[in-house]
C-alpha cells in the first residue's frame, strides 16, 4: 500500500537528495567517470520509492531493472533486446571480478563492476537516510559526514568544495530544522496543519539563509596553523601547480611538482609486434619550474594524408628491418595522435590531413581544416638504428659545430643553482664520449638510492628550482622528476637532450593474429623520457627514472679484442661450477621439513604460526584489547542494535508460538531501554505506562492480544503477521 502524498515528507526526502547529490557530484572531477547523471537518477528513484512506501519486493524489482539497463547502455556496444550476448558478458565480467575482488587485485577489476559497486553503495545509502528521515527523523550524523567529506576532497583533491559546502549548509539546517520539527509533533501529538509549518518553516528558513549569507560576506581571518610536512603542503589548493593531479596525458608542463592519483581508464588498445615507447611531443624550455617550448606553437608544420610519408626524422632507420604494423583502438578519443618510433606512413585513419608540428613535433589530425578526434587508426614503421660503434666514437657536435641548430637543446635558466652542473661533471668524469656520458646519467638514480614516488612529492618553492629540489633534497618523484633533471644534468655537460611525453607499452593482454600481440594502454602509463642528440643517428631514447626500462634495441658492433674474449670464454665455466646446486629432493618427496615440497605441511604452518605471534605480539595484544573494547561498548549499548536483530531474526519465524515469543523479547528491550516493569504491575497497567511514555497505543493492542493467546487459549489469536508491524514499530523506538 502507498503513503498518501504529504508535502511536508516530500521536502524532507528532496532535501534529502539534494544531500546524496552532493556526494555524488565531485566525482566526475577527481575520476574520469562522465555519466554521473545515471547515478544521481538512481538515486531520486530510490528515495521516491521509499517516499510513497512501494513493497519492498516491488521496488527492488525495479531498482534492478533500472541497474541492468544502464549497465548494458554504459558497457556494451549491442541493442538491449535482440542481437548480441551481453547478458552473459555481463555475468561473466561480474564473476571475474569478484574473484579479484577476493584475491585483492582491486586495479583488475572491470568497469562495469565498478558501476555495479556504486549503484549499491547508493542503494545502502538511500535505505539510511529513508530510515533516518522517517523513523528515527534526525539526520545530523549523515550531515556530519558529508561536511567531512566535501572538506577533505576540497583539501586533498582536484575538488573545489566552496560552492558545495554553502549549499551543504543551507540543505543540511533546512534538513536538520523540519525534523526536529516533526519529532516535537510526534511527541506532543500536534495535528500537522499548513499554517503550523507556516509558523516554522518561514522563520527557520529565513534565518538560515541570512546566516549563510552574512558568514559568506563576512571577512575571514587568515590560517594560523600551517601544515607541518610537504606532503600535505603539496595537496593543498595554495601549493604551486594545483595540488593533486591525476596521472594521464595533459597539456600544461609549466609547473611541476606535487602529487598524482593513480587514473586507470583506458587511453587506447593496439595490436603489433613487440613492446614499443609511444610518442606525443617535445618540449626543449627549462624554467626551472617546468616545461614550455623555446618558440610558440602554432600547430603548424609539414603535413601529409594516408599512405604518404611521414615527414618526422627521428633517428637513422634499420634498412635490415622489416616493416611494422602498429593498429591503434582508441578509447579516449584526442585530435592528436600518439605514434611509434620512426614512423614510415599512416595506413587507415578517418581524416583529410595530418599536420606535424615543427616545435614540438606533435601530429594533429584534421578533417576540413579543423581538429578532429580519431577512434581508431593504423601505422606502419620501422625500428630505428642504434649503432653502439657510432654512439661511442660521439664526442662532440660534428658537423653541427659552430651553428645555432642545437642551441635550444643546451639551454638552461641562469639561476640554476651551481651544485647541478657540478653534479653532472661528477657524475660523467672518466667518460670520454656523449653516450657514456649519457648512460652514467641515466645510471645515477638507480645507484644513488632514489626512489619513485607518486604520492610523498613536495612542491619547489617559490626560490627553489625543480631539479635542484629532486636532486639534492627529496631524491624522490615520478617520471617527470627524473626525466627533467637528465635532461638538465645533460645539457651541463653540453650534450643536447630534451624531454619527451607519451606512454609505456602498456599491459600485455595476449596474442592477436597474424603473429601480432595486445596491449592495453591506459592513463596510468602516461610517461616522459628523455632523448639525446647523436649527430650521426638523431635522437635516441634515454629512461632515467627508476622501475622502467628503455625498450631501445642496440646494435653490438664494437671490435672485441679476440684475446680478451677468450678469457672471457675460459672464465666462464668456472662460475658455473661455483654455483651453489639445489639439494635434492627425497625420493618419497619430503622437502626434509617435515612437509612436502608441494603439498600441506601442519608443521611448517605452526612453524609459522608460532614466529607470526613472536613478531606481531604487541599488535596482537593491542588487537586483543580493541576487540574487548568494541565488545564491551556493543553490549553496553545493545539497546540501540539488538531490535534491529530481533526484527529479523521474528521475519522468518512463522509457527504459532512466533507472537509469544516476539512479545517476551519485547518486554526483555523495553527493560534494556529503561522502561522497567515493577514486580507487583500488570502486564494491562504496564502497556498503558510504555503507551503513555511513547505517545501510542501500539503496547496496549501487541498486550491484549498476548492475554488472549497465554490466558484465554484463543487459537484465532496466534497469527502474527497481523501483529507484526505494530511490534516492529514500538520495537524500533527503543533504538533511540
Amino acid at each position: 500500500m502507498m503513503r498518501r502524498f504529504s508535502w511536508a515528507f516530500f521536502v524532507l526526502y528532496f532535501l534529502s537528495f539534494l544531500l546524496i547529490w552532493e556526494w555524488i557530484r565531485p566525482i566526475d572531477q577527481i575520476t574520469n567517470v562522465n555519466y554521473l547523471h545515471f547515478f544521481v537518477i538512481f538515486a531520486g528513484l530510490a528515495l521516491l520509492l521509499y517516499f510513497f512506501e512501494v513493497d519492498w519486493r516491488v521496488a527492488s524489482v525495479i531498482k534492478l531493472i533500472y541497474i541492468i539497463i544502464v549497465l548494458q547502455r554504459l558497457h556494451f556496444d549491442v541493442p538491449l533486446i535482440g542481437e548480441g550476448t551481453w547478458s552473459t558478458e555481463l555475468v561473466l565480467s561480474l564473476w571475474d571480478s569478484l574473484i579479484l575482488t577476493v584475491q585483492q587485485e582491486w586495479s583488475s577489476v572491470s568497469d562495469v563492476y565498478r558501476s555495479l559497486l556504486f549503484f549499491i553503495v547508493l542503494w545502502l545509502t538511500t535505505y539510511l537516510i529513508h530510515y533516518w528521515v522517517s523513523v528515527r527523523k534526525q539526520l545530523l550524523l549523515f550531515y556530519v559526514l558529508t561536511v567531512a567529506y566535501v572538506a577533505l576532497l576540497d583539501t586533498f583533491s582536484v575538488y573545489r568544495g566552496d560552492a558545495s559546502m554553502v549549499r551543504i549548509v543551507l540543505i543540511g539546517f533546512l534538513l536538520m530544522g523540519l525534523l526536529t520539527f516533526q519529532r516535537i509533533l510526534e511527541q506532543e501529538k500536534l495535528h500537522q496543519s499548513v499554517r503550523q509549518y507556516q509558523k516554522w518553516v518561514v522563520p527557520l528558513a529565513v534565518m538560515v539563509s541570512f546566516s549563510s549569507m552574512v558568514a559568506y560576506a563576512a571577512p575571514k581571518a587568515e590560517p594560523i596553523w600551517p601544515d607541518p610536512v610537504p606532503f600535505i603542503q603539496s595537496y593543498s589548493e595554495e601549493a604551486r601547480g594545483g595540488g593533486v593531479k591525476r596521472l594521464g596525458y595533459g597539456l600544461d608542463d609549466s609547473e611541476l611538482g606535487g602529487p598524482y592519483v593513480g587514473d586507470d581508464s583506458k587511453v587506447f588498445d593496439v595490436m603489433t609486434v613487440g613492446e614499443q615507447y609511444w610518442r606525443i611531443e617535445t618540449k626543449d624550455h627549462y624554467t626551472g619550474k617546468g616545461w614550455g617550448n623555446s618558440s610558440p606553437v602554432m600547430g603548424e608544420g609539414p603535413s601529409f594524408t594516408l599512405g604518404e610519408i611521414v615527414p618526422l626524422n627521428l633517428s637513422e632507420i634499420n634498412e635490415d628491418s622489416e616493416s611494422i604494423t602498429a593498429t591503434m583502438d582508441i578509447n579516449l578519443e584526442y585530435s592528436h595522435l600518439v605514434y611509434p618510433y620512426n614512423p614510415i606512413f599512416l595506413e587507415t585513419g578517418d581524416a583529410d590531413q595530418f599536420i606535424v608540428d615543427s616545435i614540438n613535433e606533435k601530429i594533429t589530425s584534421l578533417t576540413n581544416d579543423e581538429p578532429t578526434e580519431l577512434s581508431e587508426y593504423e601505422w606502419t614503421f620501422r625500428e630505428p638504428r642504434y649503432s653502439l660503434t657510432e654512439l661511442r666514437e660521439t664526442t662532440g657536435p660534428g658537423e653541427y659545430e659552430g651553428t645555432s641548430e642545437l642551441d635550444r637543446y643546451l639551454e638552461l635558466p641562469e639561476e640554476l643553482p651551481d651544485r647541478v652542473r657540478e653534479l653532472a661533471l661528477e657524475i660523467t668524469e672518466g667518460e670520454d664520449n656523449w653516450y657514456d656520458k649519457a648512460s652514467a646519467i641515466e645510471k645515477y638514480f638507480s645507484q644513488s638510492g632514489f626512489t619513485y614516488d607518486e604520492t610523498d612529492v613536495p612542491v619547489p618553492e617559490d626560490d627553489q628550482d625543480y631539479v635542484d629540489q629532486f636532486l639534492f633534497e627529496t631524491q624522490r618523484g615520478y617520471c617527470d622528476n627524473f626525466s627533467t633533471s637528465m635532461v638538465v644534468l645533460l645539457r651541463a655537460v653540453d650534450i643536447p637532450a630534451r624531454w619527451v611525453k607519451g606512454y609505456t607499452e602498456g599491459e600485455r593482454i595476449g596474442p592477436a593474429e597474424n603473429g601480432l600481440t595486445e596491449y592495453e594502454v591506459t592513463n596510468n602509463n602516461a610517461h616522459s623520457w628523455v632523448e639525446v642528440f647523436f649527430p650521426s643517428l638523431g635522437w635516441v631514447p634515454f629512461e632515467p627514472t627508476v622501475g622502467f626500462q628503455n625498450n631501445v634495441s642496440l646494435t653490438n658492433d664494437l671490435e672485441l679484442d679476440t684475446e680478451e674474449s677468450a678469457a672471457d670464454t675460459q672464465e666462464e665455466p668456472a662460475q658455473e661450477e661455483t654455483q651453489e646446486q639445489p639439494l635434492p629432493l627425497e625420493e618419497d618427496g619430503s622437502d626434509g621439513n617435515g612437509g612436502t615440497s608441494q603439498g600441506f605441511s601442519f608443521a611448517k604452518l605452526w612453524e609459522d604460526l608460532k614466529q607470526f605471534s613472536s613478531e606481531n605480539k604487541m599488535a596482537m595484544i593491542s588487537m586483543g584489547i580493541g576487540l574487548i573494547a568494541i565488545a564491551t561498548v556493543l553490549y553496553r549499548v545493545r539497546y540501540r542494535w539488538l531490535p534491529h536483530v530481533l526484527i529479523v531474526y521474528f521475519s522468518l519465524k512463522k509457527d504459532n508460538e512466533t507472537y509469544s515469543k516476539a512479545y517476551v523479547s519485547l518486554l526483555r528491550q523495553l527493560d534494556r531501554y529503561g522502561l522497567k516493569r515493577k514486580d507487583t504491575q500488570t502486564l494491562s497497567a504496564y502497556a498503558k505506562e510504555v503507551d503513555l511514555f511513547f505517545g501510542t497505543k501500539e503496547m496496549s493492542k501487541l498486550t491484549n492480544r498476548y492475554e488472549q493467546i497465554v490466558y484465554r487459549q484463543d487459537p484465532h489469536a496466534t497469527q502474527w503477521k497481523d501483529m507484526r508491524e505494530l511490534w516492529e514499530n514500538l520495537i524500533k523506538r527503543t533504538t533511540g
